[in-house]
């Protein structure tokens, strides 16, 4: 009995077997098998969407205060526009769902206010509110990146001093 041929055709080389299968293998560590965990807030983010949320609320309340109040137009505006200023720049630091620990969710819209009456509570009223966001920026800046909080660190530097001026204000309506 003779025994059983080979088919005919070109002899493929031990090496050439081998390399295919290394290069399989090597191509096959290309591809993930695992997803790519999902992307949580970072503390940055979270501190600046508060931040951001917390000079909203201020721009309206001393909006607020300004149409009760038309009088005190002369102390409130440069501080209404310094917030605005705020605003602007912490906005430019938010960009949605992009980055490590970014966030998809959307800065939350402060409640409307409605400033008092008089304009001695009304005062009152944006002085304790410029001292409690001064008091929060200056809590934030150990949460955050330095970058981030030198920024936030000159805010609240800038909010205490409308709470301040705010206070010489009120003392001078009494």
């Amino acid at each position: 009995m003779r025994a059983a041929q080979a088919a005919p055709g070109p002899a493929v080389p031990r090496r050439a077997v081998l390399g295919g299968l290394v290069a399989s293998a090597a191509l096959g560590g290309c591809t993930r098998a695992d997803p790519p965990p999902a992307v949580s807030p970072g503390p940055d983010v979270a501190v600046l969407t508060a931040a951001i949320a917390a000079e909203q609320r201020l721009i309206m309340l001393h909006e607020a205060v300004l149409r009760a109040h038309a009088g005190l137009a002369g102390r409130l505006e440069p501080m209404l526009a310094h917030h605005r200023e705020h605003l602007r720049v912490l906005q430019r630091h938010y960009v949605p769902g992009t980055g490590e620990g970014a966030s998809a969710a959307p800065v939350p819209s402060p409640t409307p206010f409605q400033a008092p009456a008089g304009r001695s509570g009304a005062l009152a009223a944006l002085r304790r509110a410029e001292s409690e966001a001064a008091a929060a920026r200056a809590a934030d800046v150990v949460k955050i990146a330095p970058g981030m909080a030198q920024l936030l660190a000159s805010i609240g530097a800038c909010e205490a001093g409308h709470a301040a001026l705010l206070e010489a204000a009120l003392e001078e309506e009494e």
